[in-house]
């Protein structure tokens, strides 16, 4: 009887030193998943009680021009951020009374982003509030004062059109694009938007200690830190000095100025004027001044050579000899009759120069800018034909330049005409005023730039691009972008020719002689636009030199008048800086009664009612 209760006790040893085995088994078990393969999870977690991650925004890419000079550079500049779970109610009252912020704005960031990141409050503090905070930073636990860069505009740098700006990111391009988190800086216009991602680099991030109350301890570990990654500099395909001489030939005037490497659709300048300080809307922006920019008359924030759309006046009766000569209605020696008007119904309508052009041939009215020839042109043609010659030619479309908000035009079609007037509304006056670029025909200089490549190269061109390549700092190297050739299908190298050397009598003593560059062949056409709003704009067209074509040009000075007169001397003189460094002397030019000095005149009808010229605010 004792041998039974002495192996029961023996057993239940063996039970409890079993269970005590397995219990070390399993304890040992989770030390193992604890210690080592948790590691990570466990450690974020300790981390998050008592290292605070802290974003380092790197250095945004630099602009520069084709010779390395730098255009648009960085400066330190300071803002203010909360960490919303550490910083008390009484802290976060002072900060927005002493800084003057709206505390609405301010709760509804803190309230979106409730937790231990860094929620920026203030941007571009200025200096004594820098001093302030961090002379007294024990007792604003939980606000934290960071470097972030700030645009620098080199001295004698302009040309807020082309690099545009930059400014916190908004809720709506957080959702286009959720790279982006709040508080971020993109760009919002111009070069600055078009190539944000390139230019913004990478975000490092620093790991700080910090105690209960959110003191900082220094660094937890420098080993873990990531530093941030240089964005891209971008490297401009033109010399700052053309572009900002260019700007200098439209003091006092509006306007637009877009010349084209005719090589690979490099944009050697791109004008708009009037203009604006780039650095008044780098940094914090005076309300006062943003107010004075928006409500101003002359629309200073929109860039004319993108966005405006005008009439082109006479510089299109080109398009409608193109179209004229490729679907053989006419041969360039077909005549028409010029008394100085034409008679188009019960209409009278008269040319520019009185006295009338005579029976002149093509080349003749291309030379003299003959408007009665361009009317019954126009009427041999028809609208379904000169607006597909339109198209054809790249008006009504994007042209596809690395820059934002730019404007496809308008090109009239006879189902436009039918919405616009009804199917019987319009007439044959609509017609006649469109083949010489009036009525509701709009395009913008950059396309008439392009237009004029075209011609330059007898149909071949290439899209318009400022950047011409990137140096990447991950890669450590530069990156081109190769130039996007194109074609306009249908149209033979002869009937380019024809019109061409309308092009080359233009300058050699038909209405654009102003234009001539000494010792360089060049061809051309002037054209004035009408205006419902005042003067008439002046255009020019061009391109240099004749046989081998480097430079494509457009210009066009609003409420100026003549073409002829006021926008063809712009383009030499753009042009001689080019070719020469230097602006040349002009010649005294003894003129003779075959050389056209007057320019031609928009076409008026009694039921003539143009589409307006809008210049709408769009919001950097």
């Amino acid at each position: 009887m004792r041998e039974l209760p002495r192996r029961l006790l023996e057993r239940r040893k063996y039970v409890f030193i079993a269970l005590l085995f397995l219990s070390f088994l399993f304890l040992l078990g989770g030390f193992t998943k604890l210690q080592l393969y948790n590691t990570e999870f466990y450690l974020q977690k300790s981390i998050n009680n008592s290292i605070r991650s802290i974003e380092i925004y790197p250095v945004r890419g630099l602009i520069k021009d084709r010779n390395g000079n730098i255009l648009v550079d960085n400066r330190p500049s300071f803002a203010l951020s909360v960490i919303p779970k550490t910083v008390s109610t009484q802290t976060l009252s002072y900060v927005i009374h002493h800084l003057d912020l709206d505390s609405a704005t301010v709760y509804k960031r803190i309230n979106q982003n409730f937790g231990f990141r860094p929620v920026i409050i203030a941007r571009d503090l200025l200096p004594r509030d820098v001093v302030d905070f961090e002379e007294r930073r024990l007792e604003f636990p939980g606000v934290l004062t960071i470097v972030e860069p700030k645009r620098y505009y080199m001295p004698g740098v302009n040309s807020p059109h082309i690099f545009g700006s930059i400014g916190e990111v908004t809720q709506v391009e957080q959702l286009l694009s959720p790279i982006y988190k709040q508080g971020d800086i993109v760009g919002k216009s111009g070069l600055e938007k078009k190539y944000d991602l390139s230019l913004r680099g990478t975000k490092g991030l620093e790991y700080k200690r910090i105690d209960a109350s959110g003191k900082d301890l220094g660094y937890y570990d420098e080993n873990r830190n990531i530093p941030p990654i240089h964005g891209n500099d971008l490297y401009l395909y033109m010399d700052y000095k053309m572009q900002c001489f260019a700007e200098s030939l439209f003091t006092g005037r509006q306007g637009a100025l877009v010349a084209l490497d005719t090589r690979n659709g490099g944009v050697l300048a791109l004008v708009s004027k009037p203009d604006f300080d780039p650095r008044s809307l780098s940094g914090r922006i005076n309300p006062e001044i943003w107010s004075k920019l928006i409500n101003d008359p002359h629309h200073p924030l929109y860039s004319r050579a993108i966005q405006s759309t005008y009439p082109p006046g006479s510089t299109y009766k080109l398009v409608a000899a193109l179209a004229a000569l490729q679907e053989k209605i006419i041969t360039p020696h077909w005549h028409a009759y010029c008394p100085g008007y034409y008679k188009l119904g019960r209409r009278i309508i008269h040319c520019w120069k009185v006295k009338g052009h005579g029976n002149i041939d093509l080349l003749q009215a291309i030379k003299g800018s003959c408007n009665v020839y361009f009317y019954q042109l126009g009427l041999k043609i028809g609208l379904d034909v000169w607006t597909r010659y339109s198209k054809k030619f790249g008006f009504g479309s994007l042209t596809g330049i690395d820059i934002p908000n730019e404007k496809p035009g308008l090109v009239p079609s006879i189902d436009y005409f039918n919405k616009l007037y009804g199917e019987h509304g319009w007439t044959r006056g609509n017609l006649a005023n469109l083949a010489i670029g009036q009525g509701e025909l709009l395009v913008t200089p950059l396309q008439m730039a392009q237009f004029a490549m075209i011609l330059a190269n007898r149909g071949i061109y290439y899209k318009p691009h400022l950047v011409d390549h990137v140096y990447d700092y991950v890669d450590k190297k530069m990156i081109h972008f190769p130039a996007a050739v194109k074609y306009i299908q249908g149209v033979s190298e002869k009937n380019y020719d024809v019109v061409r050397e309308g092009m080359r009598e233009v300058v050699n003593g038909g209405t654009g002689w102003q234009a001539k560059v000494r010792g360089i062949e060049m061809g051309g056409k002037t054209g004035t636009s009408q205006n419902p709003h005042g003067e008439p704009h002046a255009w020019f067209i061009g391109f240099a030199p004749f046989d081998k074509p480097e430079v494509a040009i457009a210009v066009i000075v609003e409420n100026a008048g003549s073409g002829g007169g006021v926008a063809a001397p712009i383009a030499r003189q753009f042009l001689e800086k080019y070719f020469y460094g230097k602006l040349l002397p002009r010649p005294i030019v003894k003129r003779d009664s075959t050389q056209a000095v007057e320019e031609t005149e928009p076409l008026k009808l009694d039921n003539f009612n143009p589409i307006p010229i809008t210049v709408p605010i769009d919001s950097l």
